[in-house]
């Protein structure tokens, strides 16, 4: 790469490697934890979801590395008490990208990114790319929030089929703050 091509992110990783100690990396003016996190503070806490097809999830969401990220940990089982998966979900806000940032992955192998601006009209969309588990396919996926009232919203889960949003299932929340565990 040439110095007329380079960008203001390279110039600031070549000033950061060339200005900075391995052993005083990483250097940072400000660690606090990223406020737009607090945007998310509707999850923390333990949460119960009934799926529209039975299946029942029970979910704790807590913070997590000093408050700079969120982590839900959860389980579900099926409509007859069996057990279907377990998993995690780690969201962050990533601040180069002005979008949140978010990990999961499950015991029946979903797996996947999406990411959000975060509220929009009173809305809240994570949109990614996810490996399917029980479907045993990639595809392109849509978390839609709409807020029920301050314990209680509505997820309606999508996947992309032939370049449409095809509803995948509708998820009733119910949470408990932390405050009150």
């Amino acid at each position: 790469m040439t110095d007329d091509t380079t960008t203001a992110a390279d110039d600031k990783i070549r000033d950061y490697l060339d200005n900075h100690r391995p052993t005083a990396r990483p250097v940072k003016e400000n660690n606090d934890p990223p406020a737009r996190l607090h945007e998310l503070d509707f999850l923390l806490g333990k949460m119960v979801t009934t799926f529209d097809t039975g299946v029942l999830m029970e979910a704790v969401t807590r913070p997590i590395m000093g408050g700079h990220y969120y982590q839900m940990d959860l389980k579900a089982t099926y409509a007859d008490g069996s057990p279907k998966l377990e998993g995690k979900w780690i969201i962050g806000w990533s601040e180069p990208d002005q979008h949140f940032e978010s990990y999961y992955v499950d015991s029946m192998g979903t797996l996947g990114v999406s990411t959000s601006p975060g509220w929009v009209d009173g809305h809240l969309e994570f949109i990614g790319d996810h490996v399917l588990g029980e479907v045993g396919v990639r595809s392109r996926s849509k978390d839609a929030y709409t807020p029920v009232d301050e314990r209680h919203f509505r997820l309606d889960a999508f996947v992309e089929v032939d370049g449409a949003w095809k509803l995948y299932d509708i998820q009733d929340c119910t949470i408990t703050p932390p405050s009150e565990l």
